[in-house]
């Protein structure tokens, strides 16, 4: 598929002898049929024209006919001119049905080898195009192509209005890829997320069971050590029992061993080892009542001859004993 543009300036060679025979001038298109109609040779005394029906091959850089007998004059080929229109010099008006301008018509792409009109394409401007992109519209029934302006169904205008094109639609597909992609991130997300509490479930399961077995080896071996250390309590017990029993039994034999020392009798004269006169305890004396603070004392005073008498009797008393 190719622009019609594009076959403008092609040489045109006979394949019969390959003589070159011109170039294309312009093509004719009918754009209700959707079809080519055929192409001008430029810089001939007199207009000539190739119909679509006689050539062979739409190449790159050539457009090849059977032999020079396909050159048409207008004369000849005036029912086929009467459809066929020129559409690259001034581009006629695109309005719809209803009379609402569209633009002019823009770009027309061919299929090489059936040489009928694939689509064609409405421009509303370098503007508009930019922002809300080019009206690309098929062939269809109810197209009307005259001189001046092309008649397309409002309908099927109105349809092609909600493709994506431009930057408008650029921005909608844009919109309508973030949605998708929201969704599937959501559906994706829910689906880790219920992987991920599975596989938290199935690592929480293996720790726990993980930590129990821990917890009874612990046990196990606490239980271990504490036999261990209630042996060791036993068997210290039992040594310690045996060692006081051991002390015992030699205490007696050591001292039925120890001789006994004969008691020293005191010489005459060694007053170190003799008793002692025994040393009288002392008196109690017993206290009268206190005599009033505001009496004499002197007048209290005994009088010869009473009571040293009876301290001397008493000390007399004593010596005798």
């Amino acid at each position: 598929m190719r622009e019609l543009s594009s076959l403008a300036g092609l040489e045109v060679i006979a394949t019969d002898d390959g003589r070159r025979l011109g170039t294309v001038a312009e093509p004719l298109v009918d754009l209700a049929a959707g079809e080519l109609v055929g192409v001008t040779l430029a810089k001939t005394p007199e207009m000539q024209v190739i119909l679509a029906e006689d050539i062979s091959i739409i190449g790159p850089d050539a457009v090849m006919i059977p032999s020079s007998e396909a050159l048409r004059s207008r004369e000849e080929v005036g029912e086929a001119l009467a459809r066929g229109r020129r559409v690259l010099g001034e581009p006629p008006t695109v309005i719809t049905d209803r009379g609402a301008r569209l633009g002019e018509l823009g770009s027309v792409h061919i299929d090489e080898g059936s040489k009928r009109i694939s689509r064609f394409e409405v421009s509303g401007g370098t503007f508009r195009d930019v922002t809300e992109g080019v009206l690309a519209m098929p062939p269809m029934e109810g197209i009307v192509h005259g001189e001046d302006t092309i008649i397309v169904p409002h309908e099927v205008v109105a349809r092609r209005l909600h493709q994506a094109s431009g930057l408008r639609g650029t921005f909608r597909s844009l919109a309508q890829r973030l949605r998708g992609g929201m969704v599937q991130m959501s559906e994706r997300s829910d689906e880790l997320l219920r992987e991920g509490e599975q596989r938290l479930k199935r690592s929480t399961h293996r720790v726990r069971k993980r930590a129990e077995e821990f917890a009874d080896e612990a046990r196990e071996k606490a239980d271990e050590l504490a036999d261990e250390a209630r042996e060791a309590v036993e068997k210290a017990r039992e040594a310690a029992k045996a060692e006081r029993e051991e002390e015992a039994a030699e205490e007696p034999e050591e001292e039925q061993e120890q001789p006994q020392e004969p008691q020293k009798e005191p010489e005459e004269g060694d007053t170190s080892l003799a008793p002692g006169p025994a040393t009288p305890p002392p008196e109690r004396v017993e206290e009268g009542p206190q005599a009033p603070e505001d009496e004499d004392t002197d007048s209290e005073e005994p009088e010869p001859g009473e009571g040293g008498e009876e301290l001397h009797g008493d000390e007399s008393g004593q010596q005798s004993e």
